[in-house]
């Protein structure tokens, strides 16, 4: 279904009907818009076809027609909201609610529904005694697709097994003391899954087996780091985390969300984790650990059995020619982001034989110090975005162990630049990214960290305070 959908916007794409606005490295089309006229014909079918009843709270609303199928309700800030009495719930198969959720409508009215997208908030910010039931979701057996975002606590059913119909179900975007039921593991179509941040996969463990094994085809897992520093707790959420990832050879991604009051990546004081994954899980498309307490300290060869691997973000304590041989390898790679702990003391170079046939984008980000890089001429020759970003850059009237070695340091303090970049054929755009430098501008400018070979992009040089989380300057 995901494809066909895919191929129909792609052609709509190719007509002109839509516009893009941003696209990715992968061609992919990120963001778009429509002209006036194209949005005014899609409004007009859609009410001509009764596709789409949008009910605006805030607006006066024309009479309704009693055959609707996908309902819109956009309920804002208003204190009082019921549905027309001429809509039949039990024929509303797709429904949204948007808006505060004093005025939301009863759930189990609607016992054909198949998508529910419910994005609530609260007048009362703060109050966290306060809960949204929504128990009766155990009574929509027809329901494929159920997404929450809420500022508020979330009672779901006690019971979701017999929901056998659905597929996804995110409701990573919910308060502390959401909890989801842990006999989702029976659903057997269940293929999409995003959990609340305070969820620990081990509450679902039986007896000594963790029977998140059971929904064999589930494909997209995002978890968040627990909510808290503690070793053994962390340890034992990844313990639980590799063991799904080791019975679940469906899984095409995999991401691990930082949890805000959980373990600060640039914080050396709170608890970290050394991961060793047990298996490879060939199908891996999309492997998302970054920024996060999750360290790799090296990369294993069971990694070049990724094959399928595409996307591919995580933390390493030290970047090592090792690590960049087997990264090279991966065949269908075309995004890496590398989050480096600690600066190497050897060169890393990335040649022509380096391999990294597929890769369109890398970022490379220097979380205490800077690397000795150098970028061959022809060197990733898909490559159309580098991103260089440095969180520290050591002082120049003295000499820190991390830059130990003699040429290095040497390099270093007569202001020859540590990371180049030769002609890269493909390359469309280069950007470096100073962190809560802007004090330092002029060192910054005199040491030249990078150079850049004049037939590549022009780089983009930002210098961001640690407090604006990533505004450029």
């Amino acid at each position: 279904m995901e494809e066909v959908a895919a191929m129909y916007f792609d052609e709509l794409v190719d007509r002109r009907f839509i516009q893009p606005v941003s696209i990715n490295f992968n061609n992919e089309v990120v963001s778009c818009t429509v002209q006036v006229m194209v949005h005014d014909l899609i409004a007009h079918k859609s009410a001509e076809e009764n596709f789409l009843v949008v009910v605006d709270y805030n607006r006066k609303n024309l009479a309704l027609s009693h055959k609707v199928h996908r309902l819109s309700l956009q309920l804002g800030d208003a204190k009082y909201a019921k549905i027309s009495a001429n809509i039949r719930k039990s024929q509303v198969h797709s429904l949204g609610v948007f808006g505060v959720s004093e005025c939301m409508p009863c759930i189990g009215e609607f016992k054909l529904v198949r998508v529910l997208n419910l994005q609530l908030s609260d007048r009362r910010h703060g109050n966290q005694d306060l809960s949204i039931d929504l128990s009766r979701v155990s009574e929509l057996f027809h329901l494929r697709y159920l997404k929450i975002v809420c500022d508020i606590c979330i009672k779901l059913p006690n019971r979701m097994r017999g929901l056998q119909c659905l597929e996804t179900l995110d409701v990573m975007d919910t308060p502390r003391g959401t909890y989801v039921p842990w006999d989702i593991i029976y659903l057997t179509r269940l293929l999409h899954l995003s959990l609340p941040p305070h969820t620990n996969l081990l509450d679902w463990s039986v007896s000594d087996d963790l029977s998140l094994c059971r929904p064999n085809h589930l494909q997209d897992l995002c978890i968040s780091t627990p909510p808290s520093s503690d070793y053994d707790h962390l340890e034992r959420s990844m313990y639980a985390l590799d063991y799904v990832m080791y019975e679940h050879d469906s899984l095409k991604t995999v991401k691990l969300v930082a949890h805000g009051s959980s373990v600060s990546y640039g914080d050396t004081s709170k608890a970290r984790v050394r991961w060793v994954l047990d298996k490879a899980t060939h199908n891996l498309q999309r492997l998302d650990l970054s920024p996060s307490p999750v360290v790799f300290y090296k990369l294993y060869l069971w990694m070049k059995k990724l094959g399928n691997l595409c996307i591919l973000k995580i933390t390493v304590d030290v970047l090592s020619l090792n690590d960049v041989e087997i990264l090279s390898g991966l065949p269908a790679l075309t995004a890496l982001s590398l989050y480096v702990k600690r600066s190497p003391c050897a060169k890393i170079i990335f040649g022509t034989a380096a391999g990294f046939t597929a890769l369109k984008y890398l970022k490379l980000r220097f979380m205490s110090g800077i690397s000795w890089v150098k970028f061959e001429a022809d060197a990733m020759p898909h490559l159309w975005k580098l991103r260089l970003v440095f969180d520290a850059i050591p002082p120049m009237d003295q000499r820190l162990d991390l830059f130990s070695v003699g040429d290095q340091w040497k390099q270093y303090r007569h202001g020859t630049e540590l990371i180049s970049i030769e002609h890269m054929t493909g390359l469309r755009e280069v950007s470096a990214k100073f962190v809560g430098l802007a004090a330092r501008l002029e060192c910054v400018s005199a040491i030249g960290i990078v150079s850049n070979h004049p037939s590549n992009p022009i780089i983009d040089v930002q210098l961001v305070d640690s407090c604006s989380h990533g505004a450029k300057r």
